[in-house]
């Protein structure tokens, strides 16, 4: 009986991995750069809502943009992607003439915007050479779209200066 358990254990240990990796599905490249996206609107969005509107001026130094102005150029940068992709141009909207209840909405738009024209890649799409919106040079469309992703990230960088130095803790630094 000992035998037939440790051939059963052995059979099991040999089988067992390739059963449960069978029914995993593989990876996406297109739905991971969603959730990517998705996850970066979420962190930027909760900034934005943390910041009171009457710190939508501030600046930390007199030649550096407002937090407001700085989630405006975000959103002109997604923007200018977006229009790339389609060959449009959309018209900028002007720095430090928004309320914050209007730069929130123009920051949802813009990423809801990207997301509607991430949405719907294949993997093969993504792997696919387009021309990429900044510089003479082509790139395959997964880079194309980590333009805004690099930006994004590095102006929530920025903007968690501009929280802090407001005695403001960011929401995702809350949420550890």
């Amino acid at each position: 009986m000992k035998a037939w358990t440790c051939v059963f254990l052995v059979l099991l240990a040999l089988v067992g991995p390739s059963v449960v990796s069978a029914q995993t599905p593989a990876p996406s490249l297109s739905k991971e750069l969603v959730a990517t996206y998705q996850r970066a609107a979420k962190e930027m969005l909760d900034m934005a809502e943390a910041m009171p509107a009457e710190k939508y001026s501030y600046k930390p130094a007199p030649e550096i943009s407002t937090f407001g102005d700085q989630l405006v150029h975000l959103s002109a940068i997604m923007q200018r992607f977006v229009d790339s992709a389609k060959g449009t141009k959309t018209e900028e909207h002007q720095h430090g003439a928004m309320t914050k209840p209007e730069t929130i909405a123009l920051l949802k738009k813009s990423f809801q915007s990207v997301e509607d024209m991430i949405t719907p890649l294949s993997d093969a799409q993504l792997l696919e050479p387009v021309k990429f919106p900044f510089g003479d040079r082509t790139v395959t469309r997964a880079t194309f779209w980590q333009g805004p992703m690099y930006q994004i990230r590095n102006h929530y960088g920025q903007l968690v200066v501009y929280l802090r130095m407001n005695g403001i803790v960011p929401p995702a630094s809350v949420r550890r």
